[in-house]
């Protein structure tokens, strides 16, 4: 208020208030005259149009490099583990997990489940591997060696969509604004975070990464990836993928790579794996 009280005193003087007066006078009013010529457009934003620093300004993307993607595959979940890529992938009429070289793209192994159900979210954590089930309200512990590579863990309700480890927990996501923390050997759900960016619900969270730090999700649908402070989750910044990135398909799947200091981001139909770090 005191900052529009002396905008509004700057402007009483105006040309219907002008008389006659001495040269040193005109002088010193031409100089109050120049100061105040701002009056009316001021550069001092208004409250509601001032820039913010808060938590969630977005931050920024660089891309460090890229590798193909083969078969453009429909990406569900996405890990780095022993120096290499493992991407779980899903439709309706066949899903699996397969691994990939970082350098190059290739694929090293795949494993399908053919049809039996739609695999989402991949993490391996607590001696285990787990895959996430679309709509089976499964969860399953892979192991390619096994002469069923997955088997059924535990059961849940709702959807599966993302999953991640933190601690001794898992965490998942289904789609809505809010992250499922949950028993390893169970998947009793022991409590839920809602994730809020600039004050609203962030929808569609799908696939997860944890850093150590931060949780990292994918907003369905959109180039926009959330970085999630674990200790407390109010704290949120958003960064948007390239434009130029997925363009025919939709962006999911993020994976950190400790040892090289750097992000894996591709999505579902998307050509190429694009090597990021986030500023």
């Amino acid at each position: 208020m005191a900052r529009e009280a002396l905008a509004q005193g700057r402007c009483l003087l105006n040309s219907k208030t002008l008389r006659p007066i001495p040269l040193v006078a005109t002088l010193a009013l031409i100089a109050v005259l120049v100061w105040t010529s701002g009056c009316g457009s001021s550069s001092e934003p208004e409250d509601g149009n001032r820039p913010t620093t808060h938590p969630g300004a977005p931050g920024q993307v660089e891309v460090v490099g890229s590798i193909p993607h083969a078969g453009a595959a429909w990406t569900e979940g996405l890990i780095v583990e022993d120096g290499v890529l493992w991407e779980s992938t899903g439709t309706p009429t066949g899903s699996g997990v397969r691994t990939i070289d970082p350098e190059t793209g290739d694929v090293l192994w795949s494993v399908s489940n053919g049809d039996a159900f739609f695999a989402e979210g991949i993490v391996r954590a607590l001696g285990r591997t787990y895959v996430l089930s679309y709509k089976a309200g499964t969860v399953f512990e892979f192991d390619r060696e096994a002469a069923q590579p997955f088997q059924p863990l535990a059961r849940y309700e709702g959807e599966g969509w993302g999953l991640t480890a933190v601690g001794d927990a898992l965490v998942n996501s289904n789609g809505s604004s809010d992250l499922f923390y949950r028993d390893p050997d169970t998947f009793t759900q022991l409590s839920v975070v809602p994730v809020r960016f600039e004050n609203l619900p962030v929808e569609r969270l799908n696939e997860l990464e944890y850093d150590g730090q931060y949780l990292w999700v994918n907003g369905w649908l959109t180039h926009f990836i959330y970085r999630i402070e674990e200790a407390d989750p109010s704290q949120v910044v958003r960064y948007e993928l390239p434009a130029d990135f997925c363009t025919e398909g939709d962006p999911n799947g993020i994976a950190w790579d400790e040892a090289e200091g750097l992000f894996y981001v591709t999505g579902q139909a998307c050509e190429d794996i694009l090597k990021v770090r986030f500023r």
